[in-house]
């Protein structure tokens, strides 16, 4: 578990593929602007306690690798990444931008966002069946784990609350 996060009352491994592309797909972005992108990207998702593992840009899209907390929506940090980097390239290079752009956007609304992992979605699906097998209980009641195990309801009933 050396790559995994930890937080107060959890451990995680929650990282993202994201791109933002230019609107109408201009070929906005050179070098320079690319740099500025980024270095925007990783001070905004810094913020927002999140890492930025990697980005790279192109003419008109920029790949994102995000590692967040669970307890953030992967959208929130998309929407404030893509109005805050709009707002701050269309000021700090807005002689450029007017060439190819107009009005107040610089991104398409549109993004893609994925998950990504280190296991196949047939190995968690296996992993997360497994869980109710006679081999698993076994496993269990051997270490003591299960061996206090009532039924939730009984026990939700037995601690005062009703249904």
């Amino acid at each position: 578990m050396d790559n995994y996060n930890r937080g107060s009352h959890s451990v995680y491994k929650l990282t993202y593929h994201i791109i933002f592309v230019t609107k109408y797909r201009k070929k906005v972005i050179t070098d320079e602007i690319g740099d500025f992108l980024k270095d925007t990207t990783e001070y905004l998702c810094n913020r927002m306690d999140c890492e930025l593992i990697s980005a790279e840009t192109d003419e008109d899209h920029m790949h994102l690798l995000v590692s967040m907390p669970p307890d953030i929506a992967p959208v929130k940090l998309i929407n404030m990444v893509k109005t805050q980097l709009s707002k701050e390239v269309r000021t700090v290079y807005a002689e450029h931008v007017k060439k190819y752009l107009w009005g107040d956007s610089f991104w398409s609304a549109s993004y893609f966002c994925a998950t990504t992992g280190s296991v196949s979605m047939d190995t968690v699906r296996s992993y997360i069946e497994s869980q109710r097998t006679d081999e698993h209980k076994r496993k269990y009641i051997r270490s003591g784990r299960y061996s206090k195990a009532i039924h939730p309801a009984t026990d939700f009933r037995r601690k005062g609350f009703s249904r």
